[in-house]
C-alpha cells in the first residue's frame, strides 16, 4: 500500500491545486464545481440548451420594435440579431433590455450576440446597446436610461483565476473585449444607498483537439441621469478540458481546470459608494475595488 502511494505522489504533485485529472470523459462532471463550468459542460458536451439569459422571450407589452426604437441610434442601420429584456427585481416595474446589431452570423437557428470571427470578413462590427425601461401598468414603456455602445473590455491581470483566454495572452496586459455576451446578472448589487447596478456577462470560447475552454467576465452598469454607465469590468471564470493520452479501452485522460469568482458588496463605503470585493469561490484569493469620484467608476484598491 505504501509503495502504491509513493508511486501516485509524483502525479498528484504535477497538477496544480485548481486542476484535476480523470481517465475518461464520463468522470469529468464530478470534477466540475462552479456554475460556469457546469453550464459549459451541459451545453457544449451534453448538447443541452442553455437558459434564456438575455430575455429573448419578450413580454407582450414590450415588443422587439419598441426596444429597438428606444435603444438603437438612427445611425446604426444594421439588422438586430438579438433583442432581449428581463425584469430587474431590484427596481420595481423595470426591465433591463439589450439589442445587438452586426457581429457574427447566427449559428444554425440560434441567434447570438458575438464579435465577427476571422472568417466573417464581410460582417459588420458588433454593437451592443443596453437600456433600463420602466413598465408601469396602464402606461406605455418609458426609457429610463441607455448606454453608449458597450465595450466591456477587461484586463485579466490579477484575476485570481488559473488561466486566461488566449486573446488576453496575446494582448500582453491590455484589456480585451469579450467575444460574445450571453446573459444578464441581476443580483442585488446595491452599490450606494440610492444606487443600484446590474451586470452583463461576456465570454470567450476556445476549441482544442478533444477538449475546449470557456472564460467569462462581468461588467456592471449603473444609472447616471439618463445614461447607463459601465462602472466595473472584472474576470469571473476560467474552465478548460485538455484531453490527454488514449487508453486501450477507448477512453482518454482529461485535465480539468475549473475556477470562478463572485462579487460581494461590502459594508465599507468611500465617496458614498460601497466597496466591492472580488472573491474566488474555492480559495482565499480576493481583490478589493473602491469607488473613484474622479473616474466615476470602481478601481482596484491595491
Amino acid at each position: 500500500m505504501l509503495k502504491a502511494l509513493i508511486c501516485l505522489l509524483p502525479l498528484s504533485l504535477s497538477l496544480p491545486a485548481f486542476a484535476a485529472e480523470v481517465h475518461s470523459l464520463d468522470q469529468v462532471p464530478n470534477q466540475i464545481k462552479t456554475p460556469e463550468g457546469k453550464a459549459y459542460f451541459s451545453e457544449q458536451m451534453e448538447g443541452k440548451p442553455g437558459p434564456d439569459g438575455l430575455g429573448l422571450k419578450l413580454p407582450a407589452n414590450l415588443p422587439a420594435k419598441t426596444i429597438t426604437d428606444l435603444l438603437v441610434p438612427p445611425s446604426d442601420r444594421n439588422t438586430p440579431n438579438i433583442i432581449g429584456a428581463k425584469p430587474w427585481p431590484a427596481r420595481p416595474d423595470s426591465y433591463v433590455a439589450i439589442v445587438c446589431t452586426g457581429g457574427s452570423e447566427p449559428l444554425g437557428y440560434e441567434p447570438h450576440c458575438a464579435q465577427p470571427q476571422d472568417f466573417d470578413k464581410k460582417q459588420e462590427p458588433l454593437h451592443v446597446y443596453l437600456g433600463v425601461v420602466e413598465m408601469k401598468e396602464g402606461s406605455a414603456p418609458r426609457l429610463i436610461a441607455k448606454s453608449e455602445p458597450v465595450e466591456a473590455a477587461v484586463n485579466w491581470a490579477k484575476s485570481g483565476l488559473p488561466r486566461e483566454p488566449m486573446a488576453a495572452e496575446d494582448a500582453k496586459g491590455v484589456a480585451i473585449k469579450p467575444e460574445s455576451f450571453d446573459r444578464f446578472d441581476l443580483a442585488a448589487y446595491k452599490i450606494a444607498p440610492d444606487a443600484l447596478a446590474f451586470g452583463l456577462r461576456g465570454n470567450w470560447m476556445e476549441s482544442y483537439s478533444g477538449g475546449g475552454a470557456s472564460f467569462s467576465n462581468l461588467t456592471l452598469f449603473t444609472i447616471d441621469g439618463d445614461k447607463l454607465k459601465p462602472i466595473l469590468s472584472v474576470p469571473m471564470s476560467a474552465y478548460s478540458d485538455v484531453a490527454g493520452d488514449w487508453h486501450k479501452n477507448g477512453t482518454r485522460d482529461h485535465e480539468i481546470t475549473d475556477s470562478a469568482n463572485i462579487i460581494v458588496v461590502t459594508s465599507h463605503a468611500a465617496d458614498q459608494h460601497f466597496d466591492l470585493m472580488l472573491k474566488n469561490r474555492s480559495n482565499r484569493w480576493q481583490r478589493l475595488y473602491r469607488w473613484s469620484r474622479t473616474a466615476g467608476a470602481y478601481q482596484p484598491a491595491d
